[in-house]
């Protein structure tokens, strides 16, 4: 694969009042994305059509991550093992008779559209959900936000890690967040004090939402419901036009779906994660 490399000291500059016209509304297609892989040490090349490939060498395996295709490479040509996330079933089709092989489930991401105005995101809302943020709006809850300050000591990340440990969820290391090159904090206070809140990472015209957190006072005020509605405000008035509120899990985490769901957001789902090699190709193709 020819294409251009990064390294983490690589500058994409500020990101300012978001483009609307780009294909990079995705977290894993974005130059920030590549950025701070290479900040962490991963290399990380783009190929000309902008799809981003993570090497890395597992033992005596090289292999070849690709986790957003733009299209679908000619993999007769690739001397590595790939790991390719297809983006959706159109692209799956493609990558049936290949010789690559499924390895993983789809997954389903929360798509919240930021594009219309307020009065018609809010209409998005669930009955519910928008009760609880009335209620929030309702308390003496004050909400602030800024840049993240990219520090290992923050406040925010020994709580996130106890609120992970007791819920029993898996999320990336704390590293990436403070990798990314530019993120927004805002926080939920009582009476100066914080008691909930989100981490939004940039990568104009799209955002993620990357970490939330909520203490008993937070959750008794519905701070998130208040807080993520906040933040999608902030995101519409300075262009953005989508935040990806993460994947759903119906199974395991039914409630934090519905809060997703209940934020106006629509279900996307993506493709089959599939694993392409010279070895296993003809196997590929007999069990496709």
């Amino acid at each position: 694969m020819n294409g251009e490399r990064f390294s983490h000291s690589v500058a994409f500059g500020s990101t300012g009042r978001a483009a609307p016209d780009t294909e990079a509304t995705r977290l894993h297609s974005h130059r920030a994305y590549a950025q701070t892989l290479a900040a962490l040490g991963a290399q990380v090349m783009a190929l000309p059509d902008g799809t981003l490939v993570v090497q890395r060498r597992i033992g005596p395996l090289r292999l070849s991550w690709i986790p957003a295709p733009v299209r679908l490479p000619d993999l007769t040509h690739l001397r590595r093992t790939v790991l390719i996330n297809a983006r959706d079933a159109a692209m799956d089709q493609a990558l049936a008779g290949s010789g690559a092989i499924k390895v993983m489930m789809p997954q389903t991401h929360a798509m919240l559209d930021l594009r219309p105005p307020e009065i018609e995101r809010r209409a998005m809302l669930h009955q519910k959900w928008r009760n609880r943020l009335s209620v929030s709006e309702r308390t003496m809850l004050s909400v602030t936000n800024g840049p993240f300050r990219r520090d290992p000591d923050h406040w925010l990340l020994p709580l996130e890690t106890a609120q992970r440990l007791e819920n029993g969820y898996s999320a990336l290391p704390h590293s990436f967040a403070l990798a990314w090159p530019d993120s927004r904090l805002f926080v939920a206070r009582l009476h100066g004090t914080p008691v909930a809140a989100v981490l939004i990472l940039l990568h104009a015209p799209g955002a993620s939402y990357h970490i939330g957190w909520s203490g008993l006072e937070g959750r008794a005020a519905s701070a998130h419901n208040l807080l993520l509605w906040r933040a999608s405000g902030w995101l519409h008035a300075r262009g953005f036009t989508q935040l990806d509120l993460g994947v759903i899990d119906t199974m395991r985490g039914a409630g934090l779906a519905r809060f997703k769901l209940g934020a106006g957001a629509r279900a996307e789902q993506s493709g089959h994660t599939w694993l392409y090699s010279r070895l296993t190709a003809p196997l590929g193709r007999l069990i496709s």
